[in-house]
């Protein structure tokens, strides 16, 4: 039988402890190359979405795929998504439109088992992803920042930034945040909201600078496409989180005394023709991310720094840097497992006959 499980399901199942353990031992395997994935696919085309005749937009196919021998298992992640990229306070951002069904939006893992081939578990990714890209920062942060740090400033306050805090908090004795966001009332709900859930004081900051200054760690988690985090906010004993690449200054790259990658593998972007022509017409390229002049393989990445191949923090004086440059397929296998196991322990889910997902027809 195939199980079919929803972000509800997921959410009986996971917890940021749980989820960190088994991340951790996740890039422990990658780091020893026990442990293989592929590097991101996206698929721009167009839409006829109504967005807006002055924004631009496209439709967005995306996969990520993994396999850990030591679970048993492989999957793939697919997301189909509507994407528009406005402008907001100047600065272009990335945004997803739920154009689906009911105004909502399209994201699968798909889990299969290495022992038979076959497709075991289909799982909604909307709580997986939250929970996994909060605990590979705060994996990051477990091996970068100074094991007393208590303080925490934080750019933005959307959907990614709970799970950050989160995660941080089962890594570090956090104490204090303070958060900023250019969105008027956003902050303050959010620091209403994470206050009580997480027991910490959260306070809301005027501005970027000003939310990050005399803080042990500083964690970026917004949807900007135009970097705006300079290395002269990065000071001697802070770690800088950024959840995406585009919100580091290219100085924090060269700054940092430690610079880690989640990995360096890079996506592979492919556009239609049409699209290239919509592109033009708004001067804008459209992809997921605007190019970098980074050589990606200048620096390590999360499997090497947890395997123990290359050093983290060496004193308490470093500034140190993790990016989550892009996504790792494997990370959605080792959640899926997860949720897949715990979900059967539990009853959870919808079975359907493994037959709608076997063929007797050789391919």
């Amino acid at each position: 039988m195939t199980l079919l499980l929803s972000n509800e399901d997921a959410a009986e199942v996971l917890t940021m402890s749980n989820t960190l353990d088994a991340l951790e031992e996740l890039y422990r395997d990658l780091g020893t190359g026990s442990a293989v994935y592929r590097g991101r696919t996206d698929l721009f085309a167009p839409t006829v979405a109504e967005i807006g005749a002055d924004i631009p937009a496209a439709h967005q196919f995306k996969t990520l795929d993994g396999a850990i021998p030591r679970l048993e298992v492989a999957s793939i992640r697919v997301t189909s998504d509507v994407v528009a990229f406005p402008e907001v306070n100047g600065l272009r951002r990335r945004i997803k439109i739920p154009a689906a069904t009911g105004k909502s939006y399209v994201g699968l893992v798909f889990l299969f088992s290495s022992a038979t081939g076959e497709l075991i578990s289909i799982i909604q990714d909307g709580i997986l992803q939250r929970f996994t890209v909060g605990a590979i920062n705060a994996i990051g942060a477990k091996y970068l920042s100074r094991r007393d740090s208590s303080v925490v400033g934080l750019i933005g306050a959307g959907s990614q930034a709970g799970p950050q805090l989160a995660a941080l908090k089962q890594v570090r004795p956090i104490r204090h945040v303070r958060v900023y966001s250019p969105t008027a009332g956003e902050a303050d709900s959010f620091a209403t909201k994470m206050s009580e859930l997480l027991g910490i004081e959260v306070t809301v900051a005027e501005s970027a600078e000003a939310a990050v200054t005399d803080v042990d760690i500083a964690v970026t988690a917004t949807n900007s496409r135009v970097p705006f985090f300079p290395a002269a906010w990065l000071k001697p004993g802070m770690h800088l989180s950024c959840m995406q690449r585009d919100e580091p200054n290219s100085d924090c790259f060269k700054e940092a005394d430690v610079v880690v990658f989640h990995t360096r593998m890079k996506e592979h972007e492919y556009v239609s023709t049409d699209f290239a022509e919509t592109e033009k017409r708004f001067n804008f390229v459209m992809r997921d991310h605007p190019p970098r002049d980074l050589d990606w393989n200048d620096f390590p990445d999360l499997g090497e720094l947890v395997a123990g191949k290359i050093k983290g923090r060496q004193n308490p004086q470093e500034r140190t840097f993790f990016l989550n440059s892009t996504g790792v397929g494997a990370q959605f296998t080792a959640l899926a497992h997860l949720i897949y196991n715990g979900s059967r322990k539990l009853g959870l889910g919808y079975e359907v006959p493994a037959e709608f997902f076997v063929e007797s027809i050789q391919p």
